[in-house]
């Protein structure tokens, strides 16, 4: 696998998996230094805050069945929630090694579904990153560090001229044993790639973005209550979703014929979600992860059903996806007038998928 172009194999492995959702890519190079040392010694003061997040399954029959995550209320260093972690994981399992992944899904489900008032904690959209500043760190020098990867070349949010937290910037994701990401859709349906520094494995679901209105007529039909939803039809269950805070178990859409599709995830392996792919998942254990978005020229037809799904909804955007749209197609037109091409520029398939959008933008 290369070391230099992490977007095009990212395109690679569309082709072949957006069928799935999400796809899995071992990291073609090692870190030197682990994301404990990075978060203890090169970031200094180095805390963060968790949600608090009930482990059951809720009927979402009224407001009062509502799951919602709550702060914590005190800060931890990465090694006290570690100790945090360890010790909820011997308390349940009396022992301190990781567990097999489909021992992990059972005990998950099962727990979800037991009905007790449980909680464990999350460190969810932590500010920074884990990558090592260390220009001896192979990993973090290199273009697969995600501090640097939605202002790869070949990334179109390297045109947002501000910092996005967890968009244009990465974020941390520091987890213990059955801490969920409940089902959700990326913002905007952009791509986002998530590295797993180090810890117990995770289990994700993906749902395939062809999938995804069937997902939401699925979850308005046989997850939520009417009684809960703001807004009628699909549009009610995705307003809904968006708060992140809904999970139930895969089999709910495989009854109803939704592709799922699942990956473990080790320490050293990417995940990737394609544009619009509901997903979800838990962790076997203490964790740190880091993830971030992008795209390229093949989201923009997403990106414009994102956008006037967020106007209809009245939800504030959070990239600007006209003015994105138009600083890509000035590029592309211009370097099309530049280079030689054996076919016309419109016959290329990259013209085409933003051009095409553009176009269409500037009819309506």
């Amino acid at each position: 696998m290369s070391e230099a172009r992490p977007c095009k194999i990212a395109m690679l492995v569309r082709e072949k998996h957006i069928y799935t959702g999400i796809c899995k890519i071992v990291s073609p190079i090692a870190a030197s230094n682990p994301a404990a040392f990075v978060l203890m010694k090169e970031k200094k003061d180095f805390k963060f805050e968790t949600n608090v997040q009930p482990l059951r399954l809720s009927k979402w029959i009224d407001e009062k069945d509502i799951i919602s995550f709550s702060l914590r209320g005190r800060k931890y260093t990465y090694h006290e929630f570690e100790d945090l972690a360890d010790k909820a994981f011997f308390s349940r399992f009396h022992s301190s090694g990781g567990l097999p992944s489909s021992y992990a899904e059972k005990e998950f489900w099962h727990e979800m579904g037991s009905g007790e008032r449980e909680t464990v904690e999350y460190g969810v959209n932590v500010e920074g990153s884990a990558f090592s500043c260390d220009p001896n760190d192979r990993l973090g020098t290199s273009k697969w560090n995600l501090k640097n990867f939605s202002r790869l070349p070949q990334s179109l949010l390297r045109l947002v001229d501000r910092e996005i937290p967890g968009i244009t910037d990465p974020m941390l994701y520091i987890g213990m044993l059955f801490s969920m990401f409940a089902w959700h859709v990326e913002d905007h349906y952009l791509y986002s790639i998530n590295y797993h520094h180090s810890g117990a494995n995770k289990t994700w679901y993906g749902v395939p973005g062809y999938a995804a209105s069937q997902f939401e007529k699925t979850v308005l039909q046989h997850v939520y209550s009417n009684k809960i939803l703001t807004k009628h039809g699909d549009d009610g269950a995705f307003k809904f979703l968006a708060q992140k805070t809904t999970m139930f178990p895969p089999n709910v859409m495989l009854q109803h014929d939704v592709a799922v599709y699942k990956a473990v995830q080790k320490p050293g392996e990417f995940i990737i979600t394609f544009p619009r792919a509901y997903h979800a998942g838990f962790s076997h254990g203490f964790n740190c992860g880091e993830a971030v978005n992008f795209a390229n020229g093949d989201w923009f037809q997403l990106g414009a059903a994102a956008s006037r799904r967020y106007a209809h909804l009245r939800m504030m955007p959070l990239i600007p996806y006209e003015e994105l749209l138009y600083k890509e197609a000035m590029l592309v037109y211009k370097s099309s007038r530049v280079r030689s091409y054996k076919k016309k520029p419109e016959d290329t398939a990259s013209y085409q998928a933003i051009m095409l959008p553009f176009l269409h933008l500037m009819q309506s």
